[in-house]
């Protein structure tokens, strides 16, 4: 799907209400009827990821609310998921609260 920037898909800042600025959006990535697009508010700086696709019953949007810049976004949409396994040890270390926490989980596999 290419992505329009005449579309009005999220139009408006969550936080402030002021209208997005789509020349600074950036494209994170792309399917056959789908676009990943990250925006930034030029006014309260807050950003959101929004996919933007086409359905039968024509273009649908779903914005999110992200504290992750435009890079991170990118590198995450192209990772992996995580699994329970995965999620189940994290708890575990979270749990656990020691000094130990912060190294195991930020060693590389």
């Amino acid at each position: 799907m290419e992505f329009d920037y005449n579309s009005h898909f999220v139009s408006r800042c969550p936080f402030c209400s002021a209208e997005y600025d789509l020349e600074g959006a950036k494209i994170i990535g792309e399917e056959e009827d789908s676009t990943m697009i990250y925006v930034t508010c030029s006014e309260c700086e807050s950003s959101i990821v929004a996919i933007v696709a086409m359905s039968g019953m024509g273009i649908v949007s779903l914005g999110l609310v992200t504290d992750m810049t435009a890079e991170d976004t990118k590198r995450f949409a192209g990772s992996k998921g995580i699994s329970g396994d995965e999620l189940l040890t994290v708890y575990e270390l979270l749990k656990k609260n020691s000094p130990q926490t912060v190294s195991e989980l930020t060693k590389t596999v």
